[in-house]
């Protein structure tokens, strides 16, 4: 019987965003330098050596984030104003979509990660549900600041998110995978 290893990788995005009703610093429009680290399970591996190569970690699943996140906001669906603003300038956008499509929800380090942890279930799914691997996402760890992050696993997620989520972006991220091959 095999047991459970992970495999992770870091990188990073920039984003722009802000958290509507807070009433200190995070309402105002801002960006961050997020650091991320996505952390794979397996219980299996292949007659290589390996789950996944670290190759195939960065051309899927962080050039995903890279594709969609990054030099992009990431808004709120009740902040109508800056959402019109970005479309209008043509620049990248994220809708948070934990609470449902057009649901208030704010782009918070907490939110933000259940958003990618979710995306990556979604790719993981779609490209290696017939892996012998057993290959899954495991945690999505996100530092906003040097000083500060957030992890999320799995049970972090409500069925309510998840569902959510699911009706609202599994077919666009499923064509996004199924572009990588």
């Amino acid at each position: 019987m095999s047991k459970i290893q992970y495999i992770s990788r870091k990188g990073n995005f920039d984003s722009g965003h802000r958290v509507m009703n807070e009433f200190m610093k995070c309402f105002n429009i801002h960006g961050h330098t997020y650091l991320y680290e996505l952390t794979f399970s397996f219980e299996n591996m292949e007659e290589i050596g390996y789950a996944i190569d670290f190759k195939e970690i960065k051309r899927v699943f962080c050039q995903w984030i890279d594709d969609i996140l990054d030099h992009g906001m990431i808004l709120n669906p009740h902040d109508t104003k800056l959402i019109e603003t970005t479309r209008e300038y043509g620049t990248k956008l994220w809708l948070m979509s934990l609470n449902g499509i057009g649901s208030y929800c704010n782009p918070s380090v907490e939110n933000i990660a259940k958003e990618v942890f979710l995306a990556m279930e979604i790719l993981t799914e779609v490209l290696y549900e017939k892996s012998p691997t057993g290959l899954k996402i495991h945690n999505v760890k996100i530092y906003e600041t040097p000083n500060c992050w957030t992890d999320c696993l799995s049970d972090s997620i409500t069925d309510g998110e998840r569902r959510y989520f699911y009706d609202v972006r599994f077919k666009e991220i499923a064509a996004y995978a199924k572009s990588k091959g």
